[in-house]
């Protein structure tokens, strides 16, 4: 599957090409295209008033205002079970946890994969008066700050990680709050 961007390119370089039109538009004499493959990829996601749109967007804009680059980033949502396993497994932790996130290469180019509990999600949203979309919100953009080389081992770094957690679900929220959004 593709996922579109835009590139410009003056319209002065225009050249007889073979792109449909359906693939291109003219705005202020420059011409935008550019189709690359998709790089992000949600797995099981649940059912929720958020479009694949607007998240992709929104994390692609998080990223890119970090000055980083994303070479792939799965999202998955698994079940309580295969968290606390994932847990075990690669952290040595017999606890639950509602997102684990690996990071395959450094925090300027990222290959990485986050882990989000569904169940998890649903009891923080319950727990902090917040809807279940804020929460997976929350949860994208705590998995993206630890991508991005964010540490939250100390008070002080969990308050920072909160506070740029906020910022993210914010422009979020500022850019994809019109119409109904379903995934």
């Amino acid at each position: 599957m593709n996922w579109s961007c835009w590139a410009r390119r003056k319209s002065h370089s225009f050249h007889k090409t073979n792109i449909p039109p359906s693939l291109s538009f003219s705005m202020n004499k420059n011409f935008y295209l550019c189709i690359v493959k998709k790089i992000i990829y949600f797995n099981d996601y649940p059912t929720l008033n958020l479009r694949e749109t607007d998240l992709l967007d929104w994390i692609h804009e998080c990223v890119h205002e970090k000055g980083a680059k994303i070479k792939r980033l799965d999202i998955n949502f698994i079940p309580e079970h295969k968290m606390l396993d994932l847990n075990k497994k690669h952290l040595k932790h017999d606890t639950h946890t509602d997102i684990l996130t690996f990071s395959y290469k450094d925090h300027l180019t990222i290959e990485s994969e986050i882990f989000i509990c569904f169940e998890r999600a649903l009891e923080n949203a319950k727990m902090f008066s917040e809807t279940i979309e804020d929460e997976i919100l929350r949860l994208i953009s705590h998995g993206l700050l630890h991508v991005l080389g964010m540490r939250d081992n100390t008070k002080p770094l969990k308050e920072l990680m909160a506070k740029e957690e906020d910022n993210f679900i914010t422009k979020f929220h500022v850019k994809h709050t019109k119409g109904e959004k379903i995934l």
